[in-house]
């Protein structure tokens, strides 16, 4: 232990020689830009003498219109707007395909997992009552089913009931 406290305490004293003999300066301070020097303020009265160096002019400043790309309509035609009989409603849901039986959720907000565990991701909640369509077995403790929406995954099967709440 003794020789890898003293192993270490001459590597730090020779890095530190060789920074101090070959280093040069402070490599952040050469980066950092130099400070223009400001004329101090003067008074009102007195007069400002002509300048002889010459002062740089102000590149001309552009606008953004002109650097801005032409917007190019990808799909032509006019914008699409809902017809004045349907304005304002919004659309239902589509009907469910009926494959397999129709459950209904017994809870009052049940997950719909990606796959049969709690420690798998949630895909969606469902409320009390609302229809499901069973997928698979109905008796199992996890039920694999579609919403009327079409999403897809698992639900505990005790939070499912064949009569609607």
């Amino acid at each position: 232990m003794i020789r890898l406290g003293a192993l270490l305490l001459v590597t730090l004293a020779g890095l530190f020689l060789i920074l101090s003999v070959w280093g040069e300066g402070n490599p952040r301070a050469d980066r950092r830009p130099v400070p223009v020097p400001q004329p101090a303020a003067r008074d009102a009265g007195t007069e400002r003498p002509a300048a002889t160096e010459s002062q740089p002019v102000p590149a001309a400043v552009v606008q953004a219109e002109s650097q801005t790309p032409e917007r190019i309509q990808r799909f032509p035609g006019p914008a699409l707007r809902p017809s004045p009989e349907h304005a304002g409603e919004t659309p239902e849901p589509a009907p469910m395909a009926v494959d397999g039986p129709v459950l209904y959720v017994t809870g009052d907000r049940v997950n719909v997992r990606a796959g049969p565990s709690t420690a798998d991701r949630v895909v969606a909640a469902l409320g009390r009552g609302v229809a499901v369509q069973a997928l698979g077995p109905q008796d199992a403790e996890w039920v694999n089913i579609r919403d009327a929406e079409g999403r897809t995954g698992y639900v505990a099967g005790r939070f499912l009931s064949a009569s609607a709440p």
